[in-house]
Formats: structure tokens, C-alpha cells, sequence
């Protein structure tokens, strides 16, 4: 009797696993070789599973998977099962023209719901999409951003006298470059310093926050799993023991975001109370408080969320777009020495204004950021139902497909120039040219097609400022380059580079920030 239960036991064990196996083996031999994607060029491994992907990603080797990948497969790569990266003009043109990237809520009756919400990276809603852009237009308009140029002058003023005080010592530029681009976005968005520049550091948030993109690049690729770890903390050991994304704060860790989002959640119910007292403060949150109020379709979470947004999306963004440009600035003497020349030959290198006379200095910035840009994987979106018909192939509807930044701004067939993996300024000197306008066209820097980024105006403003105002009072000596091979994920940062600012005569500088 007892014989029997354990045989029976023996074969359902081996019945179960012989189903698994078959199951598993299907699924393999499916995606590799009947698959609507089979044709389609790519490693084999990540036509099987995105565990391929999210180990590279694990790993942070997406700046260099968007190096080589298009190199060795050609324009169209299958980087898993269901997710293709494109390099190609082709490409670009179809992919962002319309995006789909949260399915909507389908009804007993099948039709599609789609959540209220203001996402302007996502929202599939085309109509509200358009309607949110058109909304919040005039206040990111550059006639608008300038406004506030006294705000961020004072936060460079600041930034001057503490690089003046550290006497040339070495520093962690992306630390530093957070700390200015923190406190720029303070100034301009609620009139407040997080005191990270008084400090001198910004206690580790940027490390912090880097880390954390480790852990949302690998867990994006199952968004099933994701889901289950949100709504259960069961399947929390997957990510953290088995992927090993854990980590650990520095003990100095300290966030500013609690204290950024009190104070917009203050000022909001403050403003929109009956009778509410005037408030004189002329920040970009004042805006968008009088946008609601002009526009009730600018609801109040809209307003609530694009507010956040403005430090959500923009703080590390611009500090790595910062530290890029100084580290290839830094590490250039030639490109340096005519930066500096332009910038401290100049009559006016202060006003936002008089940063549009500096050619050169625009052109070593806009390389800067095309060899380095903030994404390292694709920016993606989905195909629609029907499906699309990109470079000869059949993309069947919810296929996630997406341009990478990386392999785009070094296609030969867009980069005008010599070797496009060069940094080579003069190439973006040729005037309003058709090839000048074809990489600006392709660039994936603010976002593709309609989806660009609403805050590009006042990024913009906010780099050119503080790019030409430390280059006229300070010389960047790059003590440590970046290493080769140093990781990136879905966000790409330059790490570990340790630099000096070294200050000159205010003569030599031009005119005189403080």
C-alpha cells in the first residue's frame, strides 16, 4: 500500500516535470522559430526571454549593448521576446509619431478606459494628451522660463563662491553638478533652497537615486512580476535575492524630496483656500496655481503632479546632461581652450540672451549630450493593434519598439563629420544646413516626435547659464576620466569622474557674478 503511494507520488513528480519541460521547450522553439519576430536579428538568448535583457541591465551594460548591438545585427535588433531596438531615420519617423505605452481598462461591453491622469510620457489618451500639452504651454514657453533667470543667477552666484572656496580641490563633479542642478530647479520652481549647496553636498541622493535605476531597469522588463511585487510583499524576493537588487543608503543619506513635495502640497492648499491671501512669489508653481485657476480643465492634480514632476523628471536629467558636458569639456584641452576663449571674449556670456552669440560653446554642449545622452536603453513605445510594417518586417500590435539613444546619435547616416563616436564640437557649426537639421531631427534628447520634453525650455535655459557661467570664472582640470565600461541603465549617468575648478582673474572672466 505504502509502495504504491510512493510510486504514484514518482510518477505525478515526473508527469509534472515532464509537462513543465515540454511547456518550456514549446515556448523556446515558439519564440525562436515561429514567432511573428523569428526573422528578426538579435541574440538568441534574448529572443527567448528578457532575462537576457534585464541581465545586461542588472549589470549596467545598456550604454554599451547601445554601442554594439546595431553594429553587429543591423538596424532592427530583437533584444526580447517581444521588444525590438531600432538605429534608423525610418524608424524613428514611425515609431514617434503616436505612442502607447498604458494599456487601458477594457469594460464588460470591450471598450478601452483610459485612467485620468497627467503623464506626458505615457498618456495614451491622444486627445487628452494634446489637450494637458496644450494646457501647460504657455507657462514652458522660453518667453515664460526666462523669468526666471534672477533665480538661477543667484544659485550660480552661490555655486561661484563655493567652488572659489574649495581652492581647487578635487570634487565628485556629478555630485556637484546634482547639487547646482537641484538648487536651480528649487530656485525657479518654489523659491526655495534645499541648503545642498550651502552644504557642500547633496547627501548621497544622487548616488542614491542612480541606484535605483538599476532596480526599476531590470524590474520594467517583467511588468506582470512588477505588479505582483507591488501588490504583495511574496514575490519582493525575486528582485532582491534572486535578481540581488538591494541596496543599501550611505550613512549620510538624506532625500530632498519629502521637503519638496510639502512645500507644493502647502502652497497649493494655501492658494486655492476661499479667500486666499496674494502670494508674491514669482516662481513656476505660481504659474501653474494661476493656470488652474484660468483653466479649470488644469485640474488640481494635474497641478499637484506636474508640479512634483518638474523635480521628478529634472533632477537628475539635467545633472547628468551637466556632467557630461564638463566631463568632455574637461577632458578636451583644444575644445576647452576655445569654449573659454568664446565665453570670456564675449560682451554679454551671463543673460540667457547672450549664451545664443556663444557658437562654439552651444556646439560642445549639443556633442556633448549627443554622444552622452540621459537614456541609455530605448525610449519605448508600443504598436498599435493593427500592427506596422517597419524596414521590410510585420510588427504585430503590442510590440514594444523603440529607437535607442545611444545607437541613434552615432548613426553615420544622420551624424555629419568625421568618426561619429568622436567629440568633435565643429561638426554642429555648418549653420541651419539640411544635415544640421537631420541630427537635430534625430536626437532623442528631449523626447521623439510630439513627446518632447515640456520642461526643455527651461533645462536648456538653466545648462547654457551654468555651462558659460563656471567656464568664465574657472578653468575644469578632469582629475579622474570616467572609466570605460562604468555602468548605465535605463538612465545613463557619468560616474567617478573627479574633477578641479580652479579660478581665474575677474579680469580674465568677463563679467564679474558676484
Amino acid at each position: 500500500m505504502g509502495s504504491g503511494l510512493v510510486w504514484t507520488s514518482v510518477w505525478a513528480l515526473c508527469y509534472s516535470t515532464g509537462v513543465l519541460v515540454l511547456s518550456i521547450t514549446t515556448i523556446i522553439l515558439y519564440r525562436l522559430f515561429l514567432h511573428p519576430l523569428s526573422r528578426v536579428p538579435g541574440p538568441r538568448l534574448a529572443a527567448v526571454s528578457n532575462i537576457w535583457h534585464a541581465y545586461h541591465a542588472r549589470n549596467g551594460r545598456m550604454f554599451e549593448l547601445g554601442r554594439t548591438l546595431h553594429r553587429q545585427y543591423g538596424e532592427v535588433v530583437r533584444v526580447g521576446p517581444n521588444e525590438l531596438w531600432f538605429n534608423s531615420t525610418e524608424a524613428f519617423d514611425k515609431i514617434y509619431i503616436a505612442t502607447s505605452l498604458i494599456t487601458p481598462k477594457i469594460d464588460c461591453f470591450l471598450r478601452p478606459h483610459f485612467a485620468d491622469g497627467l503623464d506626458l510620457l505615457s498618456e495614451r489618451n491622444m486627445k487628452r494628451y494634446r489637450l494637458q500639452r496644450r494646457l501647460i504651454g504657455r507657462v514652458y514657453q522660453t518667453a515664460n522660463v526666462t523669468k526666471f533667470e534672477a533665480a538661477v543667477d543667484d544659485v550660480i552666484k552661490q555655486a561661484i563662491a563655493r567652488l572659489e572656496a574649495l581652492d581647487g580641490a578635487e570634487i565628485d563633479l556629478k555630485e556637484w553638478m546634482h547639487i547646482i542642478a537641484v538648487e536651480c530647479l528649487g530656485a525657479s520652481v518654489v523659491s526655495w533652497s534645499p541648503g545642498l549647496l550651502k552644504a557642500g553636498t547633496d547627501w548621497g541622493s544622487s548616488a542614491h537615486s542612480y541606484l535605483g535605476w538599476r532596480r526599476k531597469s531590470v524590474m520594467g522588463l517583467f511588468p506582470t512580476l512588477t505588479k505582483l511585487t507591488l501588490r504583495s510583499n511574496y514575490f519582493e524576493w525575486i528582485f532582491r535575492d534572486v535578481w540581488d537588487l538591494k541596496y543599501v543608503a550611505s550613512p549620510n543619506f538624506r532625500s530632498f524630496f519629502p521637503d519638496v513635495g510639502k512645500r507644493i502640497s502647502r502652497r497649493i492648499k494655501s492658494a486655492l483656500k476661499p479667500n486666499a491671501s496674494k502670494d508674491n512669489r514669482a516662481d513656476l508653481l505660481a504659474d501653474l496655481i494661476q493656470l488652474h485657476n484660468d483653466k479649470p480643465d488644469f485640474t488640481e492634480s494635474y497641478l499637484r503632479k506636474m508640479a512634483v514632476t518638474n523635480f521628478g523628471a529634472g533632477h537628475e536629467t539635467m545633472a547628468s546632461t551637466l556632467t557630461s558636458i564638463f566631463t568632455m569639456i574637461g577632458t578636451h584641452d583644444d575644445v576647452q581652450k576655445k569654449v573659454k576663449q568664446e565665453i570670456r571674449g564675449a560682451t554679454d556670456a551671463s543673460s540667457y540672451a547672450g549664451t545664443s552669440q556663444l557658437q562654439y560653446t552651444r556646439a560642445a554642449i549639443r556633442e556633448a549630450m549627443r554622444l552622452h545622452p540621459v537614456l541609455s536603453m530605448s525610449l519605448p513605445r508600443r504598436v498599435p493593434d493593427m500592427g506596422s510594417h517597419i524596414h521590410g518586417y510585420f510588427i504585430p500590435g503590442g510590440t514594444t519598439v523603440g529607437c535607442n539613444p545611444v545607437a541613434l546619435h552615432r548613426n553615420a547616416n544622420i551624424v555629419i563629420g568625421p568618426d561619429p563616436e568622436a567629440y568633435h564640437p565643429d561638426r554642429w557649426l555648418g549653420g541651419e544646413t539640411l544635415d544640421m537639421r537631420l541630427m537635430d531631427r534625430y536626437s532623442l534628447n528631449w523626447g521623439g516626435g510630439p513627446r518632447t520634453c515640456p520642461g526643455k525650455n527651461l533645462a536648456e535655459m538653466v545648462v547654457y547659464k551654468v555651462v558659460s557661467a563656471l567656464l568664465e570664472r574657472f578653468d575644469v582640470e578632469v582629475a579622474t576620466p570616467p572609466e570605460i565600461g562604468q555602468p548605465s541603465y535605463f538612465l545613463s549617468m557619468i560616474t567617478g569622474v573627479k574633477a578641479r575648478f580652479s579660478s581665474v582673474a575677474p579680469q580674465m572672466a568677463g563679467k564679474d557674478y558676484l
